[in-house]
């Protein structure tokens, strides 16, 4: 269980680690902290309720009973666990748990509140927020074997146990133009519906588990009696012939721009390249097309340039919002806490921008020299180089800017 715990600080003391919490009012005994912290940084993957039990005999004995105020949030076990006692309030906001030492009053104007990943503070009110849960299927019995003497099914004529049915399903009914389903199949093999419209074909889902990446183009412009051009389609590519009408046009942003003595274009405000971090002499800025803004390193080592926005998942697609045609990343089918719309990186002027799709498994941002930080479903991160964006923790992706990325 991955949770995010924020606090504000206040009289009472926030002890936990992982989804093992407690806020209680403070023993003013170090000991009994002692005790506390070795309960939960030692309880890992223990049963929630033997973790409480222990807590609770704890508190107890260090105020004579129950304290003036403690509550208690277990997240750790396959269902969570919630106590409170005296002043004390668990309050809980979907899938969140809100600590307080107030009787769970509603603040007016609620205080800032800071990050702790865990340990020991001073605080008046936490609020875990469950960020990921990933758990291994049980395993699947094996069917015990047949006793020795005959069949499991008792009390069904011999005759019936012994029919069988045809040799193979009905022909399918011919569609005009098409082969003979005889010419090319063998009459026992059941091919299944004539057209799969719910997966790729098998060579795509081969690129999915590779990791490529796959560029959607906007469809060329309509000409009159044009003849028919045989489909060439070789694989690499995902055309959608059929888009919405915001997506007909391709992206043509213009920005305005400096170039430093080895010409490469960065922002008019700024006095140091972009690119080849030299010093850029005063000059007067020009409105010129945007160049790329970088590259986006994916695992594979392939590097997608951020000329466009991007949109990474397991089936990622265009958004209905976009006004681009963006890289599509399609990431491997066996990521299964990765959403199929995921991530979206969009182009604002010089800005890139990261946005999590109300994801499954969230999105991990590390901006360079800072802790990472969870980041919210739909609001917009603007990335600086060399953050990383780590998808449901199994998929990092970097966004890049300089020599190494190619223009």
């Amino acid at each position: 269980m991955v949770v995010e715990t924020t606090y504000v600080p206040g009289d009472g003391v926030l002890l936990g680690v992982g989804g093992h919490w407690v806020l209680v009012t403070d023993p003013g005994d170090d000991d009994v902290l002692d005790e506390l912290w070795a309960v939960l940084s030692e309880s890992g993957a223990s049963d929630a309720s033997t973790t409480t039990e222990r807590v609770l005999s704890i508190v107890e004995k260090a105020f004579g009973g129950d304290p003036p105020a403690l509550a208690v949030a277990d997240l750790g076990g396959g269902a969570a666990t919630v106590i409170s006692r005296g002043r004390g309030h668990v309050r809980i906001s979907g899938a969140d748990r809100i600590l307080s030492l107030d009787g769970g009053a509603d603040l007016a104007s609620p205080p800032r509140a800071r990050r702790l990943t865990g340990g020991v503070v001073s605080a008046a009110r936490a609020t875990l927020k469950p960020l990921a849960h990933k758990s291994v299927p049980p395993p699947i019995a094996s069917a015990p074997p047949p006793p020795p003497g005959g069949l499991l099914i008792d009390g069904i004529p011999e005759a019936i146990l012994a029919a069988t049915g045809p040799d193979g399903p009905p022909l399918r009914p011919r569609r005009r133009g098409s082969p003979r389903a005889e010419d090319d199949l063998e009459p026992s093999a059941d091919t299944g519906s004539l057209t799969d419209t719910t997966e790729p074909d098998p060579g795509f889902v081969e690129r999915v588990y590779e990791g490529t990446h796959a560029t959607i183009h906007p469809p060329q412009e309509e000409v009159a009696d044009s003849p028919e051009v045989p489909d060439d389609h070789d694989g690499s590519t995902v055309h959608r012939p059929d888009l919405a009408s915001h997506l007909r046009h391709g992206t043509n942003d213009t920005v305005l721009a400096i170039s430093c003595s080895s010409g490469h274009l960065t922002p008019a405000d700024s006095r140091m390249c972009r690119i080849c971090r030299q010093p850029v002499a005063p000059q007067e800025p020009r409105r010129v097309p945007r160049p790329p803004l970088g590259g986006l390193r994916l695992p594979t080592g392939e590097v997608v340039p951020l000329d466009r926005g991007v949109v990474l998942g397991r089936k990622p697609a265009p958004l209905e919002d976009s006004s681009d045609w963006p890289h599509l990343v399609h990431l491997p089918a066996d990521h299964t806490f990765v959403s199929r719309m995921h991530l979206h990186i969009e182009l604002d002027g010089w800005l890139v921008l990261a946005r999590d799709l109300d994801s499954r498994g969230g999105t991990m941002l590390t901006m360079p020299g800072r802790a990472p930080e969870q980041m919210r479903s739909g609001e917009a991160y603007v990335l600086e180089p060399g953050a990383s964006l780590d998808l449901a923790e199994v998929y990092e992706v970097r966004f890049e800017v300089g020599p190494v990325v190619p223009r």
